[in-house]
């Protein structure tokens, strides 16, 4: 499993905790008691799993930043408009300037 895929499933793992302990908020608020264990624990699994999907964008964004600065190059696409161009390819040389006219008083 990528890294990529990973970190979307901590995602996923933060939304159902943080509804999780909206649950357990909601559902004691007829209670007179003060907050329970279980809202407690929630809440720092809330806290463990933001943390943690901090540590993975961080740890994704990173190999890719220290593979490109290793490389020295990074993936680089086609143009999606030739015209900004001008149609020349990367790496291409650019083409030669045109000669000037000729002047007929010579």
């Amino acid at each position: 499993m990528t890294g990529f895929a990973l970190t979307w499933i901590v995602f996923l793992l933060v939304l159902a905790v943080f509804a999780a302990r909206a649950w357990v908020v909601e559902t004691n608020r007829g209670r007179l008691s003060t907050a329970g264990s279980a809202q407690r624990g929630l809440t720092v699994a809330a806290v463990g799993s933001v943390v943690l999907l901090v540590v993975m964008l961080t740890a994704n964004g990173g190999i890719e930043l220290v593979d490109l600065l290793i490389n020295g190059e990074a993936t680089v696409t086609a143009p999606s408009d030739q015209a900004a161009t001008g149609g020349q390819q990367p790496g291409e040389a650019p083409p030669a300037p045109a000669p000037p006219p000729a002047d007929p008083a010579n």
